[in-house]
């Protein structure tokens, strides 16, 4: 669709004047900067489709020099596991399971080198199981956002710190490939 006639500009800047101040231009404008967005976003897509490739090849070449603690998760796996399944995707070996989910021995005690939650405004784009995903900057609640059975793997294998309300303990590092997979 090209420009809207100057009656469809009105009409549109009536209907969004119940959002705040909008002129016939800020209407005219987005129509007019419409073609270049969806060249950025397709520009983007392609971007974010070349690095989930790349991402999958440089993971089946570290699954060769893989230790035993994780390795690379099977090409067509889904992001949920199965209950037969006892460990997280070759992420973690089956002797180290119980780790994940051990109690530390005092709960309440806080060491002086924890990281500290701060407040950063903002969010951040990751790959999470392959697909872009928008999550804020710095610590959010893992389980509001995306359950309670599950942890975030970093790609190298590391689990993502949460506490025990299910918030990050670090923020996610922008760009990178994180696996969402089942606790249970």
């Amino acid at each position: 669709m090209v420009n809207p006639p100057k009656e469809d500009t009105v009409r549109i800047r009536k209907l969004l004047e119940k959002f705040g101040a909008v002129g016939d231009a800020n209407v005219f404008y987005w129509f007019q900067n419409r073609r270049s967005r969806s060249r950025r976003r397709q520009r983007q897509l392609q971007a974010a489709g070349s690095a989930a490739s790349q991402v999958g090849s440089s993971i089946s070449q570290e699954q060769a020099s893989s230790s035993s603690y994780y390795s690379a998760p099977p090409p067509n796996y889904s992001s949920y596991s199965s209950p037969s399944s006892s460990s997280l995707y070759g992420f973690v070996s089956d002797d180290r399971i119980d780790d994940l989910y051990s109690v530390p021995q005092n709960p309440f005690e806080f060491s002086s080198d924890a990281p500290q939650l701060q407040y950063q405004p903002g969010a951040i784009t990751v790959f999470i199981n392959g697909v872009l995903t928008e999550v804020p900057r710095g610590a959010f609640d893992l389980r509001a956002m995306f359950g309670q059975n599950v942890v975030l793997v970093h790609s190298s294998g590391e689990l993502v710190p949460v506490n025990e309300f299910g918030v990050l303990l670090q923020s996610l590092q922008m760009g990178e490939s994180y696996f969402l997979v089942s606790s249970t």
